[in-house]
């Protein structure tokens, strides 16, 4: 399957390659395959391309994840090389040891279903319970670029969640290390953790809980549940977090929005996914 990148300025093949933050093995394999081309002509890596050229690389690949047999995804964008999908909560990103029941194979019935022979690519992960925008990359420099900038924090998300209790301070950071706890299958506080910053910032206050937006400068494991917990605000529905089983039965957390330079166009792109239902309605 070949994909197609329009060139917008003067640059050689392998810089352009490059800018993607794809391996210098994978780049080599490339071209030791034939598997790059100019125009529809076989080209080197050192060649120029310029405005208005297509660079193609040919694909062979297959859908490596079961079609689920039933459910639709919710899509925010599509293009040629992104996917960009609002998921439900309580659906995994992706199961190992049972490959037919996971937000994949619902990508892998609609790629199915529209002709589309590629490899299921996630450039993150949300946790089980979870809603909110999950980006997949349909090629291979589309997902070497989201590895990269995902890992540098440069891809902006933003959260909502629900937390028990009213603020004291309306906006703020929490800056505390985390790290797995040895005793129990979780995150907690560490001083010989990894660094973790997590900015909020409340939206409304309710009578038993409020609503809070939150941005995260570092991307680690149950960060806004361990965080917001370390302050006294632990989310709605998290059990394993201390938090509070009476209006919801699920992690009260919503990713709703992602900010981003778009790998192909180059433009900024802002996408924003609507919450479920059950916290809507705790937000009315």
């Amino acid at each position: 399957m070949l994909i197609n990148y329009p060139i917008y300025k003067k640059i050689s093949v392998r810089d352009y390659l490059e800018s993607f933050y794809l391996s210098k093995s994978k780049i080599y394999t490339l071209f030791l395959e034939n598997n790059i081309l100019l125009n529809n002509h076989k080209v080197k890596e050192n060649d120029i391309m310029n405005e208005g050229d297509t660079l193609s690389i040919n694909i062979e690949e297959q859908l490596d994840y079961v079609c689920a047999l039933h459910g639709n995804i919710d899509i925010i964008y599509e293009d040629d090389y992104l996917l960009v999908i609002n998921k439900k909560p309580n659906i995994l990103i992706h199961d190992e040891k049972n490959k037919d029941n996971s937000l994949c194979n619902l990508v892998s019935k609609y790629y199915y279903e529209n002709g589309i022979s590629l490899n299921i690519r996630f450039a993150h992960r949300l946790d089980i319970e979870t809603s909110g925008l999950i980006i997949f990359c349909k090629d291979i420099l589309t997902h070497a670029y989201f590895n990269h900038y995902i890992s540098t924090h440069d891809i902006k998300r933003e959260y909502i969640c629900l937390v028990s209790n009213k603020f004291k301070n309306k906006k703020g950071t929490i800056d505390f290390k985390i790290g797995r706890d040895r005793h129990e299958n979780k995150m907690r506080i560490s001083s010989t953790g990894k660094e973790a910053r997590t900015f909020y910032e409340v939206i409304k206050e309710y009578k038993d809980y409020t609503s809070v937006r939150v941005f995260l400068e570092t991307g680690r494991t149950h960060q806004i549940r361990v965080h917001m917990n370390k302050i006294n605000h632990p989310l709605l529905g998290d059990e394993l977090y201390d938090g509070d089983m009476t209006f919801i039965n699920r992690v009260a957390l919503h990713s709703n929005s992602v900010t981003f330079i778009h790998p192909v166009y180059n433009e900024k792109m802002t996408l924003t996914a609507s919450m479920p239902k059950d916290m809507k309605d705790l937000m009315k």
